[in-house]
């Protein structure tokens, strides 16, 4: 029997089945990298991937999202800033 009221979904980095409600939600949007407006296809990634800025994470963002700007270097400092505004 599941909990409907606790769904837990999939770090694309570290993949980690962890619940939603501590999850960042994205969105590749026209080549830019931003917080899901519930329109399209989106993805999860967790705090501690978030953290710590590092290759896997490029990595999962890159195969993630074929749309996304590679000139993009601080993938981390982006998500943080996503993550604070929402």
């Amino acid at each position: 029997m599941s909990n409907k009221n606790n769904p837990v979904r999939m770090c694309i980095v570290c993949k980690a089945r962890i619940p939603q409600s501590e999850l960042l939600r994205l969105q590749v949007d026209q080549g830019i990298l931003r917080a899901f407006t519930k329109v399209g296809r989106s993805f999860y990634v967790c705090d501690d991937c978030i953290d710590t800025n590092n290759k896997q994470l490029k990595k999962a963002l890159l195969q993630k999202c074929k749309k996304l700007d590679q000139n993009i270097l601080d993938y981390g400092k982006m998500l943080k800033e996503i993550e604070t505004n929402g």
